[in-house]
């Protein structure tokens, strides 16, 4: 939706609003004049019109269930005004059951709406309650203000510097004044610390080179007091020694060492032991084979097999009665025949038991030849074991034997290679000698270290030191002209950005500048004819409202109506000179309510208005 650049209200219906519970239509010209004692709804009118446009009431206070009429509690207001293009318009805002609806025009619209119709409410009441800006934004005014002031291109502000000083800003990013001003600040302080950094280097320096030169003397005189210790050591160690030779006698016995070694003694006997130790392994590992195994097996089975059948004709017997069944033949037995039956299977139990009688027997002989043969086993495998045994032990007692004399062979010969590797090694030194060469060998190292570190660090030592520091001396001094042209620049901005805050009385401070460093401060500092908003009376506020509502005008570019309460404290607003509608609400003791419009446009006025 396209912005309202300015409006007239020419009319209003208002309904279930405060004191107004019935329908009341209002008419207004410009100027508007409003009178009627206390509570006869004069600033109902101001929140009327303030929440038809914002959906708050005429201060912007947030809680609006105090809107609503005690018996009536449907809201409704319709506002009818006219454009700065001379067409006419309805803005209607109803409230029920806790439900806000808009129409604009008779179409539904959203608070959004009329947001990019009218402006931020902020905006419209900074313009059309005069002392809303100051008692109600205070501190936020200040974001207000900041939003809606001109842009101010460099070039413009350069242009009213002296030429020289323009001359020097004009290609410098100065988009963000504050920012490069704290960048060139915060450049200064470094080459600063590294001033400071470098004095303390250059002191340093010279300490350090003190102390590596004396360091590097000492190095060096304590290398010649080795070196010639060292000398002396050296000539010590080997004299009248013939080395060759004793490194020959080493070569030489060092062979017979490994020969012995290699042949260490008891090679033969070492082979036997082996040998007859395996074949007692094996012959301890052999367990008797039984030849008697199957007959004993064989007859095992016969002998439980005639128990079995000799059991089974004793039980026949025993229940054989006349008229059962025979067990051979299964037919009953006669009375007549169970005599012969009887000796019949008495005849076969007794055959049966001298078979199994015979076979016992049979089964006794074949046990005791097995046990003959596994005891001639056992004393047969004992012999062998106990003889092959001691054969063992006699061998391995000639083994070390033969062994010991080897080892004592070598270890003569290992004592004779260790002396000759010692006398090679010390010559003529005894252990304290010989660590004093070592030590001797050790320090001389270090020494040449040392001495080479400290010629490297003279080296090294950091060169025109004082050179660097007059350079950045000279930097620092470009760098504090370059932030005294920008604190003249930002001087001169901040002059001409004031320029459009500009009022009769009013004066209003967004931020100062501290002309020498440039520095800006934020500050809001509001005042009419020089005095504090706090000690102003009533009229005076209203004066000075009714400035900065024309100011907010000029900075938005909308120009809405003013309503003025209060205005039997103001004897006249001849110094304020408002530009458009301007609605005054004066309190007239004991009378009703009036709205008296003084003068209505005819359709060409409101156009051309």
């Amino acid at each position: 939706m396209e912005k309202i650049k300015s409006f007239q209200i020419t009319g209003m219906t208002i309904s279930g609003f405060k004191s107004y519970q019935e329908p009341t239509e209002l008419v207004f010209g410009n100027p508007t004049a409003i009178t009627g004692g206390n509570g006869r709804g004069k600033t109902s009118i101001a929140d009327a019109i303030a929440f038809a446009v914002t959906g708050l009431p005429f201060f912007g206070e947030r809680g609006i269930d105090r809107l609503h009429n005690e018996v009536n509690p449907d809201v409704r207001i319709a506002m009818r005004f006219v454009d700065d293009t001379g067409r006419t318009h309805e803005l209607v805002r109803t409230r029920q059951k806790g439900k806000m609806f808009i129409t604009y025009d008779g179409g539904a619209v959203r608070q959004l709406d009329l947001k990019d119709l009218f402006g931020e409410p902020d905006v419209f009441l900074s313009i059309f309650n005069p002392l809303y800006f100051i008692e109600e934004l205070g501190d936020q005014g200040k974001n207000l203000l900041e939003m809606y002031l001109p842009d101010l291109p460099i070039e413009k502000v350069l242009e009213q510097l002296p030429p020289d000083l323009a001359f020097a800003l004009k290609d410098e990013l100065l988009l963000s004044p504050a920012t490069y001003l704290k960048n060139k600040r915060a450049d200064v302080r470094n080459l600063e610390e590294s001033i400071l950094y470098m004095q303390g280097q250059r002191d340093q320096a010279e300490a350090q080179g003190r102390h590596q030169m004396q360091m590097a003397e000492a190095a060096a005189q304590k290398q010649t007091a080795l070196q010639e210790e060292l000398t002396i050591l050296e000539k010590k160690q080997f004299a009248g020694l013939d080395i060759p030779a004793m490194q020959e006698q080493l070569v030489d016995i060092s062979a017979r060492y490994e020969e012995v070694l290699r042949d260490s003694g008891g090679r033969e006997e070492q082979e036997q032991l082996s040998e007859l130790r395996e074949k007692i392994a094996k012959r301890q590992a052999e367990q008797y084979q039984s030849k008697y195994a199957e007959p004993l097996a064989e007859t095992t089975a016969q002998v439980k097999n005639l128990a079995v059948r000799y059991q089974q004709e004793g039980r026949n017997y025993q229940f054989l009665s006349a008229g059962n069944p025979c067990p051979t033949c299964h037919r009953p037995i006669p009375a007549a025949a169970l005599a012969d039956v009887q000796l019949e299977i008495k005849q076969a139990a007794d055959a049966v038991f001298a078979e199994g009688k015979a076979k016992q027997a049979q089964l006794l002989e074949l046990q005791a030849l097995d046990k003959q043969s596994r005891e001639t086993f056992e004393r047969f495998k004992a012999d062998d074991l106990e003889k092959w045994n001691q054969e063992a032990a006699e061998l391995e007692s000639r083994r070390q034997a033969l062994a010991e004399a080897v080892s004592q062979q070598a270890e003569t010969l290992r004592q004779q290679i260790q002396t000759l590797n010692t006398a090679i090694e010390y010559g003529n030194f005894n252990q304290a000698e010989f660590d004093r060469l070592k030590e001797c060998r050790e320090e001389l190292r270090q020494c040449a270290a040392e001495l080479a570190a400290a010629e490297n660090a003279v080296e090294q030592m950091p060169a025109d030191i004082d050179g660097q520091m007059e350079e950045t001396k000279r930097k620092i001094a470009a760098l504090k002209q370059q932030i005294t042209n920008a604190a003249q620049y930002v001087a001169k901005r901040a002059e001409m950005l004031f320029s459009a805050l500009k009022m009769n009385r009013v004066e209003i401070s967004l931020y100062d500048v501290v002309k020498t460093t440039g520095e800006v401060k934020d500050v809001f500092k509001f005042t009419y004819a020089g005095r504090r908003y706090d000690r102003l009376s009533l009229s005076e506020k209203i004066r000075a409202g009714m400035e900065v509502s024309e100011l907010i005008k000029q900075l938005t570019g909308r120009n809405y109506p003013v309503f003025v309460d209060n205005m039997e404290s103001v004897d006249d607003l001849a110094n304020v000179r408002p530009t458009g509608q301007v609605i005054m609400a004066k309190c007239v003791r004991g009378a009703e309510l009036s709205v008296q419009p003084m003068n209505i446009p005819s359709a060409a006025e409101q156009k051309a208005a």
